[in-house]
Parts: C-alpha cells; structure tokens; sequence
C-alpha cells in the first residue's frame, strides 16, 4: 500500500474541512470572476492562436518572444513560490518590487492568492484540505478514479467553491504594501505580459501583422502554457510514485519528476521540496537540475539577496532521508514574519 492509499483508507469517512476555508462570501465570488475572465482570455486567445498559426504562420520573431516570455515566467513564479510564499530568502525592497512584478506577470493569480494556496497545499497536502490534490475534491472527498483525480489537480481545483482564506493563510502578505500593490494592480501586469509587451515587440520587429501573432502566440497562448506546466507539478508530481522517483520519505504523494523539472526549472523536483519546504535550492543530486534556485544562489553571490535558507547542502552521505522532522512542511509557513 502507498503513503497515500494509506491516509486515504484512513479517512473515507466523512471528511472535515480545517480552518482557512472559505465557501461563500466577497473573495469566493472575486476566485470565481478572476478565474472566468482569466481563462476566458487564455483558452479563447490559445485557439485563435493556433489557427493564426496554421493560418497565417508564425516566425522568428513570434518564436523568440514565446520562449523569452516563457522564460521570464518560468522564473517568475519560482520567485512567487521560493521567496513569497516560503521566504527562502530575503532581500530589500527594490528587489522585492522586481520578484513581485514577474511573479505577477506570470499571469498565475495574485501573490496573495497565490501565497495563500500553495501555503494551504503544503499544510494538508494530500489531504482532505489540501487545494489541488489528485486524492481529494475541494469538499475533503476522497477520489476513486485516478483520471478525475488528476483532472482536478491539473485545473479543475480552479472551480472548486472552497477558497484559501488569506487572512489565516497570508498575514505577512497582506502586511506587505509591495504585494499587495501588485495584487490591487494584477491586472495591469497581466495584460502587460500578456498583449503589450509582445504586441509591442512584435509591432516594432514586424508591424501589424506580426504583433497580432505576438499577442495571440507569444502572450496569450504562452500564457496558459505556462500555467499548464505548473500545474504539472500539482498533478504529475504528487502521483505517489506513478512518475518520477522519491528520493525522501514523505508524508504525501510528492516525486521529483524530469520532464516536469525541466519546465519549470526546478520545481518539479517536488518530493525534495516537500521534505525540506524552505530550501532555496532544491536539488540533492547532480543529475537534479534546479535553475531557479541557481538563479537565486547567483543573485546571493551578486549581494542582491541575502540569508539564503539551507542552500545546496541536505542530502546526508548515507543516502538515508535524514532526520529531520518529516512535518516540516507545516513550520514552512510564516505567520506575520518580517518581509525586509
């Protein structure tokens, strides 16, 4: 039996939500409004890209605006994710400005809500509670169908009615006036990732023609790829051994997964996350390729960034998972802790 046909045998019976759940009010009706406008906009913008694609053809131009976006998103959200919501790191607030505007322009949701999801994920992951589990809907109900399962932890989760209560989940973001600047103006920052920056690169290199190819192809259909591979991480990599390895004893269904590393440039190397949630940098092999977290340890040596949590040294020389305590994922989450 798995760890987590394990837990799940353990709580067929009727599931009980924790604290920091929300499912009804003013921030369940903004999940909903964000989420319908947002996807509207990306699903709608991915196929009238394909058929601009296939119709009138993408160059050079399109193609190198795609990767370069996907690039600076990629990077983006490891800052959301390694400095935001874990605080692996600190630094000052110009730097902070700059994590907090690619973060944002990742068109991934709001630092807050996206703070207060991963930080509710990692305290009931794989558990009634967790908010993108393949074993639980957002009610706490246990799946029977793998495929359902997966589904929901690739994106359907988006649509459950329960939501992260960001005032139990984020205080320390909701203290910070830089992210919550980014949060109020989100939308600003979406559109500049997703149809001026490309429109207008794509305009200045080509004209018209080739700034609608560059908001269709390089924003818009970019946009909801990136979003597609980090939600990899929710699904494939909490497959509990399906794909991928784990190389440390958890009490979930992390794995590191390759494809799912490559992607996202480290973070798919999940099962190392979840063992030690705070580290900076997330691999323990050489065959581990962690970008971001290289990209942080560089920014260490630059002076940019300082205190860097744990970087590069926990993988103990007997190959064993070490002994630190395997709930390490609850204490990962700040309360109200200093964000300078």
């Amino acid at each position: 039996m798995t760890v987590v046909e394990s837990v799940v045998s353990e709580q067929l019976s009727e599931p009980k939500m924790p604290p920091g759940v929300l499912t009804e009010g003013p921030v369940v009706d903004a999940k909903f409004r964000d989420s319908y406008i947002s996807f509207a906009l990306m699903i709608g913008g991915s196929i009238a890209a394909l058929v601009w694609a296939f119709w009138q053809g993408i160059g050079w131009v399109e193609v190198s605006v795609f990767a370069g976006t996907f690039v600076l998103s990629t990077i983006g959200i490891g800052f959301m994710h390694r400095y935001f919501v874990h605080r692996s790191f600190r630094c000052g607030p110009v730097m902070r400005t700059i994590f907090a505007a690619l973060a944002t322009m990742a068109v991934q949701g709001s630092i807050v809500k996206w703070v207060s999801n991963h930080r509710r994920h990692h305290l009931h992951s794989d558990r009634p509670g967790d908010v993108h589990s393949p074993y639980y809907d957002g009610s706490g109900n246990a799946y029977t169908s793998f495929a359902k399962g997966m589904s929901h932890a690739q994106g359907g989760w988006v649509w459950d009615r329960e939501t992260t209560d960001a005032t139990y989940y984020a205080k320390d973001i909701l203290a910070d006036p830089i992210a919550m600047f980014f949060t109020r103006t989100r939308w600003y920052w979406y559109a500049l990732s997703a149809l001026i920056i490309p429109g207008g690169i794509g305009y200045a290199f080509g004209g018209v023609h080739t700034m609608i190819g560059c908001i269709l192809f390089s924003g818009l259909f970019r946009s909801y790829l990136m979003t597609m591979a980090t939600s990899l991480v929710n699904s494939v990599c909490h497959s509990d051994g399906r794909w991928g390895y784990r190389r440390f004893e958890t009490h979930d269904g992390t794995t590191n997964e390759l494809v799912t590393t490559l992607l996202t440039f480290g973070e798919g190397l999940h099962n190392n996350h979840h063992r030690f949630p705070r580290d900076a940098y997330l691999s323990h092999a050489w065959y581990e390729i962690d970008i971001n977290g290289l990209i942080i340890l560089g920014l260490g040596k630059l002076g940019l960034v300082h205190d860097i949590f744990a970087a590069g040294s926990r993988t103990p020389s007997d190959g064993s998972s070490g002994s630190r305590d395997l709930d390490d994922g609850k204490r990962s989450i700040p309360d109200t802790e200093a964000v300078a």
